[in-house]
């Protein structure tokens, strides 16, 4: 008995010995990231609002005392160890130990509860009769849609707050706490009175409005949840124009100073238009004030398939060419005079003026989610540069992240979010990494100045990384929503963002100046040039071979991962880092590893589409549905042609699954009765008209299925089984998908006694 425990001590102090070495390699792990474990703080808030938008069902309130009980024990957990005396080694693993865990869970029970509160302050989902009705509210927004071919006018999206329905059965009705936006497609000469309309004023049309719509199929982009988070009612198509009424009192200042700044992009954008018409003027509106409405899918397309789409979107590099030029020219001017130059710091003069140009710059723009992430890194790298400390850090794009994300949590799914910060984090990155090294490229590292050469290769290298960087860190997230892979981006863009800086740019922030004394056409017409030879770039690129390849669309979970894994290449210190280079491979498989529907029935525009061996074949459709067709394509990687056909006889078609199973489905135009159909091997009969089941004992969808559940995915099991996904089984029971909260409204008479 004595060895026995003899041996269960020393059983006990391996045990011991060996979870201390444990602790002891966690722990040095850990501290050696430093400052950088900082970093990691808004990675935490994003899992936690993640974890909210990913629930099936809205939270209880026991729940949301459970995340905020989490958060609270991270606190206590940081107390705890802010006050702990570190005396021994272990101790002190333990304190690093401690603060990281107290920090994990403080962020990720705050990400949740901050995503729960922004969902909670919105404002409820009003119901929307089904029937023309004129309304009446204050004009919010005037903006122009391109049309979707070649030559098509433009159609408007008039904006309208604080609407109220002008019909019998809405008398007395509270103003609209949320926007409509309603489509409208001018007649010859009814433009000229658009432009009469001034923002702000009160309007008056007659629409058809529908409620936001559910996703195109399970899975696809929620128009609900967007909805809900942007303060939308419901859209519609406008039955009139927009008639101005007479002017209502001005609403508060905030209020007039939104409507005055819209009012001033919507003249600018019309001025530039006016001088260059066509999409290059198109181009020249969305670079210069954010008016992207009168780009047309051609240039979007020609554009996003050379890997130059973010040159269209006010972001970094926009802002950093606007306040890059304005500091070189305020410099400038301030050294020209010696005075100034011996008792100003002209250095930090220009780079407060540089900085106010860039806060008009992004203001003026429309005030995006990248353009105010470059904002906020400009702001806290101008700061830094007073202090004397580096301008681009690692930490400081992580506190804008914070900041972003406890301002409006949902931008975490939003996909300009996500491209952004992965791109800057990439550079970042890489800067680190290689900044010694282009040092040393271009001869600084002695006391000589360098050579020409040297500093043009160190110049034409940096170009090259940071394209490289760039876009190798959006690639897969383009892929993912976009469903294209463009193999050339690193030779356009190494032409494109030149031209832009040292060409378009310039001109256009000329043009700006000059376009209060109406002096702006010589200075848009050189910028126009340089759009022209961008826009003549991007159309050789994307008529390369193999310039837009389509893919599959990446699952959610894909996406997520992805970025985890990109977060940790990019914040971890040492070898761990090479670990997200392994996630990342996983994520990218991930188009391949999840299972694709082998039959898709879509509500809108009652579309129901087959796939065998990789085509797809759209069987019904109403007309007019060719959007739905194309983006389905898209996203779920099916191609328009291919071998396999399914047997339709009769108005009766068959899809035959494994065993020999069969769906059956009818189109609304199919048989009513078919005495002849056999039910013995179908699992599934689908009814895209009201007709009989001819197999009343197989599971059926049909009409009332899409208006109770939205649309469905058919998928195929191994043993010849189905498995059925709708809309709402995907979107589970959240605010924003309430029974009622998205269904128009049929007003009925007042009865007598009313």
């Amino acid at each position: 008995m004595e060895w026995t425990g003899q041996g269960w001590m020393q059983e006990a102090a391996e045990r011991r010995m060996m979870g201390q070495a444990v602790l002891r390699m966690v722990a040095s792990g850990l501290a050696r990231q430093g400052s950088r474990l900082t970093c990691w703080l808004p990675v935490g808030v994003a899992l936690g609002i993640v974890g909210y938008f990913a629930l099936p069902a809205e939270p209880a309130w026991s729940t949301g005392l459970m995340m905020g009980g989490l958060a609270g024990m991270g606190l206590v957990l940081l107390a705890c160890c802010r006050w702990m005396v570190a005396g021994t080694e272990q101790a002190a693993h333990w304190q690093v130990l401690g603060h990281c865990l107290g920090s994990g869970l403080l962020a990720i029970g705050l990400g949740f509860l901050l995503a729960w509160g922004q969902a909670v302050r919105q404002s409820p989902m009003p119901f929307l009769p089904m029937e023309s009705v004129w309304l009446e509210g204050r004009l919010a927004a005037l903006e122009p849609v391109p049309g979707r071919h070649e030559g098509q006018k433009p159609s408007w999206h008039v904006v309208v707050e604080g609407a109220v329905f002008d019909s019998p059965w809405w008398n007395g009705m509270a103003p609209l706490q949320r926007r409509v936006t309603v489509t409208f497609l001018p007649r010859e000469g009814q433009e000229d009175g658009l432009m009469a309309l001034v923002t702000g004023q009160p309007v008056r049309i007659r629409a058809l409005l529908r409620s936001p719509p559910p996703p195109l199929w399970p899975g696809g982009h929620d128009g609900q949840r967007a909805a809900w988070f942007a303060g939308r009612a419901g859209a519609g198509l406008a039955l009139s124009p927009p008639l101005p009424l007479r002017a209502a009192p001005a609403g508060g200042v905030v209020g007039r100073l939104e409507d005055r700044l819209v009012h001033l992009r919507q003249t600018m954008a019309w001025m530039i238009g006016a001088a260059l018409p066509g999409q290059v003027g198109a181009v020249a509106s969305a670079v210069l004030c954010g008016e992207t409405g009168r780009l047309s899918a051609e240039t979007r397309q020609s554009y996003a398939a050379a890997g130059l789409a973010h040159l269209l979107a006010v972001a970094g590099l926009h802002l950093g060419l606007v306040m890059g030029l304005v500091f070189a020219t305020v410099r400038r001017c301030l050294s020209l005079s010696q005075r100034l130059s011996a008792y100003w710091p002209c250095r930090e003069v220009a780079m407060l003026v540089s900085f106010g140009a860039g806060v008009v710059y992004v203001v003026l723009t429309g005030l995006h989610v990248p353009g105010l992430r470059a904002l906020g890194m400009a702001g806290l790298a101008v700061l830094a540069l007073l202090l004397g400390r580096r301008a681009v850090s690692m930490r400081g794009l992580a506190l804008v992240c914070l900041m972003l994300e406890v301002m409006s949590p949902v931008l975490v799914l939003d996909v300009s979010f996500q491209m952004s910060f992965a791109a800057v984090m990439a550079l970042i990155a890489g800067h680190e990494s290689w900044r010694n090294w282009l040092f040393r490229l271009g001869g600084h590292h002695g006391q000589q100045a360098p050579a020409l050469w040297r500093r043009g290769a160190a110049l034409l290298v940096a170009l090259v990384l940071t394209s490289l960087l760039a876009g190798l860190a959006t690639l897969p997230l383009s892929m993912a929503y976009f469903g294209a892979f463009q193999p050339w981006f690193v030779m356009a863009n190494l032409l494109a963002v030149p031209l832009m800086g040292v060409w378009v740019m310039p001109a256009g922030i000329v043009a700006l100046l000059l376009m209060p004394f109406g002096l702006s056409s010589g200075p848009l017409h050189v910028m126009g040039w340089g759009i022209k030879g961008i826009g003549w770039l991007a159309g050789c690129v994307a008529a390369a071979p193999l310039a837009s390849l389509p893919v599959p669309s990446f699952p959610a979970w894909g996406v997520g991962l992805y970025l985890l894994g990109l977060t940790v290449m990019c914040l971890w210190r040492g070898w761990g880092r090479f670990a997200g280079v392994g996630v990342m491979a996983v994520a990218l498989s991930a188009p391949w590893l999840v299972d694709r529907p082998v039959m898709l029935l879509v509500e809108q525009g009652a579309v129901l589409a087959v796939r065998q061996e990789g085509a797809m074949r759209v069987m019904e459709g109403r007309p007019g549905s060719g959007l739905v067709r194309q983006e389905m394509q898209r996203a779920l990687g099916w191609n328009g042609r291919g071998p396999g056909q399914p047997d339709c006889a009769a108005g009766l078609c068959h899809l035959r699954l494994g065993n020999d199973r069969l769906v059956l489905w009818r189109g609304v135009a199919g048989p009513e009765r078919g005495g002849e159909a056999s039910c013995r091997d179908v699992v599934l009969e689908i009814r895209m008209g009201g007709q009989h089941p001819l197999c009343p004992s197989v599971r059926q969808l049909g009409p009332a299925d899409l208006r109770r559940e939205g649309s469905w995915a058919v998928y195929g099991t191994g043993a010849g089984g189905i498995r059925l996904v709708s809309d709402r089984m995907v979107q589970g029971d959240r605010l924003w998908t309430g029974e009622g909260a998205f269904q128009n409204v049929v007003p009925l008479p007042p009865a007598p006694a009313e």
